[in-house]
């Protein structure tokens, strides 16, 4: 999904990493000296500000201890940033959401982008009046188009978040899912107490859905040592409070989302022998390219003790919602900032935003 760490090579539209690489026009703020998410291109001529909407590795790529620019981003981006990569604090300048920043004359709001921890969409208002919005990763809802500093408020561009910008992207709304989920746990520990969940994840990303089975079943999570740092770094009682260090005593385990296949699932049932059998949750928006955003037939694959379901939970928009969101904020144009790598990608989603916006 383009959601994680680690599993973006190259760049968002494809391309093999190269030693020095310029900047791309849509990673620049026009008639300022800002970037966003432009870490692969070295200190990038007239740039002053380089902001980051949120802590992936396809977003923050390039960042490197050395960093000698000014980053701008949300505290717990921030935190991440430090913590992870090790980029001096004296380097970042934190912007706390939903509140107005003057910088280098510019109005600079950070709203949550409903994405993972930390994610942030950026609003740039220019003394000209000139009004820009970036989604950076965004999962898109009608609160966000409704906000008070979008509806009704010319956007002359939209930097939109593209992931899933095909009419193929068809999945059901987040909470749907994740009710899916804790439907599948609570019928899972009737049938068997002793059931084991095994939930995928990326480094950062993925919280609700472990979270909500956690909260539904009553039981603790178990992750391991340097994810739960990560998770620490959140500001976020409620998980704190679900975790724990004693992997036994945690009916809930959260592992790489790569780790998730039936076989990997039966080899780690024999290393915790407390459970009778494993359900697996693969929580991640590729499962659901079939068209369909009913998931009450959702069908696992099963072995032995082993059940693993993949489930359509995306921290992106799915098609139906970059619609309804762009025909809700009718920018006066849009630039797609994912998969724009061939020039008939790019005159699909053309033909779309010219339909939206008709």
């Amino acid at each position: 999904e383009g959601e994680g760490e680690g599993e973006t090579v190259g760049d968002e539209h494809g391309g093999a990493r190269a030693a020095k690489r310029v900047c791309p026009f849509y990673k620049k703020i026009p008639g300022t000296s800002f970037t966003v998410d432009a870490f692969r291109y070295g200190a990038i001529e007239g740039c002053s500000a380089y902001f980051l909407t949120h802590f992936h590795s396809d977003h923050y790529g390039g960042l490197t201890r050395s960093f000698a620019g000014t980053l701008y981003c949300s505290p717990v981006t921030a935190a991440l940033v430090v913590a992870r990569i090790g980029v001096a604090t004296e380097r970042i300048v934190e912007l706390a959401l939903e509140t107005q920043y003057m910088i280098e004359g510019v109005s600079v709001t950070l709203l949550d982008a409903n994405h993972c921890p930390g994610a942030a969409v950026i609003l740039f208002r220019l003394p000209s009046g000139t009004t820009f919005l970036h989604t950076g990763d965004f999962r898109a809802t009608p609160e966000l188009a409704a906000h008070s500093l979008i509806a009704g408020v010319r956007i002359d561009a939209l930097y939109l978040d593209t992931t899933y910008c095909d009419a193929a992207y068809v999945f059901p709304a987040q909470r749907a899912v994740i009710d899916k989920g804790v439907a599948i746990a609570r019928e899972a520990v009737s049938t068997n107490k002793r059931t084991l969940f095994v939930v995928g994840s990326y480094l950062i990303g993925k919280e609700r859905i472990f979270m909500a089975i956690a909260q539904a079943i009553g039981a603790r999570v178990w992750v391991e040592p340097y994810k739960r740092k990560v998770l620490e770094l959140q500001s976020n009682p409620t998980l704190t409070d679900l975790l724990t260090a004693d992997r036994a005593a945690a009916q809930v385990h959260v592992a790489n989302m790569f780790s998730l296949s039936l076989a990997k699932l039966d080899a780690y049932l024999k290393e915790n022998p407390t459970y009778d059998c494993v359900v697996g949750i693969r929580p991640t928006g590729w499962t659901h390219t079939q068209g369909s955003s009913d998931i009450s037939a959702l069908k696992p694959q099963r072995r032995g003790r082993v059940t693993l379901y993949g489930l359509p939970y995306s921290e992106h928009s799915s098609f139906a919602e970059l619609r309804q969101f762009v025909t809700a904020v009718r920018p006066g144009r849009i630039v797609p900032t994912v998969n724009m790598g061939s020039p008939a990608q790019r005159d699909k989603m053309n033909a779309y935003f010219k339909q939206w916006l008709a």
